[in-house]
């Protein structure tokens, strides 16, 4: 698992540019991770960091429904942008996912950790 750092600063918040995207028939993810699976409608979990970062791929970060590249993409957040964080999970690759939500606290979905500025959340979601 990828070191992770807490976001000190619990300042300013970006607007996040999100840009959704017709849904597509949900894919099937090759494995579950922590009992989360592509396309769940709901995803019952509390907020459990109280930190959030930037995005900083170099294009738009996927949001999917599920922790694995093959999950349905829902939308995408800009490069630089504020998202809060929920949690994370491992999947079966051993890649961490983060749960995100936007400044207004609209649950977003799963973003990989590599595409966001401090490796996503310090906390496992539970």
């Amino acid at each position: 698992m990828q070191t992770r750092r807490l976001l000190a600063g619990a300042g300013a918040a970006a607007a996040v540019a999100l840009g959704l995207v017709g849904t597509s028939s949900a894919q099937a993810a090759t494995a579950n991770a922590a009992a989360v699976t592509c396309g769940n409608a709901y995803w019952p979990h509390t907020n459990d960091d109280p930190f959030g970062g930037r995005v900083s791929a170099s294009s738009p970060a996927a949001i999917h429904t599920g922790p694995y590249g093959d999950c349905t993409t829902v939308g995408h957040v800009s490069p630089g942008a504020w998202v809060e964080y929920d949690c994370y999970v491992t999947n079966d690759l051993g890649h961490t996912w983060t749960w995100v939500r936007d400044e207004n606290n609209r649950s977003l979905g799963w973003i990989y950790d590599k595409y966001l500025d401090d490796g996503g959340s310090n906390f496992r979601c539970g």
